[in-house]
């Protein structure tokens, strides 16, 4: 299994708790990078979490940070959504 996809596993269960306890504020996820050494956490609201989800093939990134095989389609100064090429 890739880095990136170890991440987001544990990023979907970051999401379903949140989700349980009824969270509206800004909840802590981590990088979906290439580097498994990579700890970066970010913020984003469970809504904007489901609304990258709705693609299937997009990650969360901290700026600057690389997924093997995808290009970042958007970005901010504190996160970047990248998407895998087919």
């Amino acid at each position: 299994m890739r880095a990136e996809d170890v991440f987001r596993s544990a990023n979907d269960r970051i999401a379903e708790k949140g989700s349980e306890l009824g969270l509206r504020l800004p909840w802590p996820f981590l990088c979906e990078c290439s580097d498994m050494s990579c700890f970066a956490r970010l913020e984003l609201t469970l809504e904007a979490y489901e609304e990258l989800r709705s693609h299937p093939g997009r990650y969360l990134t901290v700026p600057g940070h690389d997924v093997a095989k995808t290009v970042v389609i958007e970005q901010t100064e504190r996160v970047a959504f990248a998407e895998r090429l087919l």
